[in-house]
């Protein structure tokens, strides 16, 4: 089976270089609709190696018993599926490529470095299914925001300081309404993270929160009248703003943001934050339509 391969594009900057995928995955029954189509949020699952392993290859992975490391945890994801009836027993073909990053303040300033990976998904005959981008951040596991912000590449990866791409990725404003009016759906009672939605990084895995943001939003809708039979979540965009733990409660909310497609913007509350609180997670979900 192909395996990712490391690509140097010509640069003077050593932080410059492209890393490249191309492999395939088999498909697995627990990820498919009774549509035989992919979930929106299996996709991720056939996209981490290509994204992860082709990193930790050129430049080791990281060691999760030193809590004073410099880690690379996702803070934006975007994803899109296309709904199309696979075959069982077949396999997918994973293209893609990831490379560092810089993103800059409002003065021009470095204000985190980034991994950015843009990955597509197709049926061996080319068929689309799917497509994601991740944006991963350098940070330090610490109370203090100053000491957590990582703004050079660490020294011992041996790759200089800073890359020459600049990138950027949507936050609060471009996912939530602007004037933060009072949700659409609300929480009844607050729901507590457990064992099982946690991951090595040690906090909750970040797909968790899109299944649960889709069962809660899918749920509201189908209260309001919405025919589930024909609503399917055909993509999403995530921006992590603070890791949630085993144990910790939590609150729901989200807002109608357009009718054509369906678009509903979620957020998860830390519960107990104060109302002024930015969310710790945030969920744009867009639906596609097909027949029942």
């Amino acid at each position: 089976m192909p395996q990712p391969s490391p690509r140097r594009r010509r640069s003077s900057n050593p932080a410059d270089f492209v890393l490249t995928a191309r492999l395939r995955e088999p498909v697995r029954f627990t990820d498919l609709s009774e549509r035989l189509a992919l979930k929106l949020s299996a996709l991720p699952g056939y996209l981490s190696r290509a994204h992860f392993d082709s990193w930790h290859r050129r430049l080791g992975g990281p060691d999760f018993t030193d809590a004073s490391a410099v880690f690379t945890p996702l803070v934006h994801v975007e994803l899109a599926a296309t709904d199309v009836p696979l075959r069982m027993r077949s396999s997918f073909v994973v293209r893609g490529e990831n490379h560092l990053a810089k993103a800059l303040d409002a003065d021009g300033a470095v204000r985190h470095v980034t991994r950015d990976g843009h990955y597509t998904v197709a049926t061996q005959d080319g068929t689309p299914v799917g497509s994601a981008r991740f944006v991963n951040v350098f940070t330090r596991y610490d109370a203090d925001p100053a000491r957590r912000r990582v703004v050079e590449l660490p020294p011992h990866l041996g790759i200089g300081k800073l890359p020459s791409r600049v990138t950027s990725w949507p936050g609060l404003d471009d996912l939530l309404p602007a004037v933060r009016r009072a949700p659409d759906f609300g929480e009844d009672a607050p729901r507590a993270w457990h064992y099982t939605q946690t991951d090595a990084n040690r906090h909750v895995n970040g797909m968790e929160y899109l299944r649960s943001m889709e069962d809660f939003v899918s749920c509201a809708l189908a209260a309001r009248g919405h025919d589930l039979r024909t609503l399917y979540p055909a993509r999403a965009r995530i921006l992590y703003r603070k890791p949630c733990f085993r144990g910790e409660r939590y609150e729901r909310a989200a807002w109608f943001r357009a009718e054509a497609p369906l678009t509903v913007a979620g957020a998860f509350r830390k519960y107990g934050d104060p109302a002024h609180t930015p969310p710790a997670v945030v969920i744009e979900l867009t639906f596609g339509t097909h027949a029942p």
